[in-house]
């Protein structure tokens, strides 16, 4: 405050014709808007920061409670946008481009459910070879992508994650 201060009585006195003050003053305040502005925008994003590391902190340990489910390897919840947002991982999974794949797929077939009015997806499926891949809105915002391999028990890995769906959610 006393620096601001000290630079407008500094442009009084430099400039003693009232309509050059006038314009410095309002010089000083646009600064000072941008200056305000520029710090709104940085504790947003502070905040944003902190947010999501809170959530990061709640649903590294859900996550990871798939893991303990057998032939689970990658526990990834995913923004619609692809980007993976928190996962637990065991063993060698490429999470970033799986949350790419697995929000494009889930997308589209949201829009084929929707197209030939068949409501809303609660759960995709993926069979694959060497094992299947669980996909499942979480959010408008979220999903969650589950991957295992062959010696999993899929029944198992959509009660827990049904089981535990709520609690993903509220920690998003």
């Amino acid at each position: 405050m006393g620096v601001r201060a000290f630079r407008y009585s500094e442009i009084v006195q430099r400039f003693r014709k009232p309509a050059h003050s006038i314009l410095f003053f309002f010089a000083i305040v646009l600064v000072d808007s941008k200056i305000k502005e520029k710090d709104q925008h940085f504790n947003r994003k502070k905040t944003r920061e902190n947010h999501l590391n809170g959530v990061k902190e709640m649903l590294k340990p859900l996550l990871e409670e798939f893991l303990k489910v057998e032939g689970v390897s990658a526990a990834v919840v995913v923004g619609r946008d692809g980007f993976v947002i928190e996962s637990a991982v065991s063993g060698k999974v490429d999470i970033e481009a799986l949350g790419a794949m697995a929000s494009t797929g889930l997308g589209t077939s949201e829009a084929m459910g929707n197209t030939l009015g068949k409501g809303e997806l609660s759960q995709m499926l993926v069979e694959l070879e060497k094992g299947p891949i669980i996909l499942s809105p979480l959010s408008a915002d979220e999903l969650i992508a589950i991957v295992a391999d062959t010696t999993a028990n899929i029944g198992r890995i959509r009660y827990e994650l049904k089981k535990n769906k709520v609690r993903l959610i509220a920690a998003l």
